[in-house]
């Protein structure tokens, strides 16, 4: 139950920090606020399931202390491997 509450409250202080950056850019109570805000989320869900994805395939990517570092040194192929791994 704590760790629910924590999350809606996380939430919801990412919301107000977005509503607060697109007031700043003139884009407060607009509709495109809401397109912002919904294009954030979506962002953020598919980069947290791509991460956990690749982490879940690639246990030594799981295991590193920064993921992407570990990632970047993939050669093309081995890279793509995991792609296509992805989509199974």
């Amino acid at each position: 139950m704590t760790t629910t509450l924590t999350f809606e409250r996380q939430t919801k202080t990412l919301i107000d920090d977005l509503k607060s950056v697109c007031a700043n850019y003139g884009l407060g109570n607009d509709g495109n606020e809401f397109k912002i805000i919904t294009q954030v989320f979506l962002y953020k869900f598919l980069n947290d399931k791509f991460v956990h994805e690749i982490k879940r395939l690639e246990p030594n990517l799981a295991k590193a202390e920064n993921w992407e570092v570990e990632l970047k040194k993939y050669s093309a192929n081995d890279y793509e491997m995991l792609m296509m791994q992805l989509s199974e």
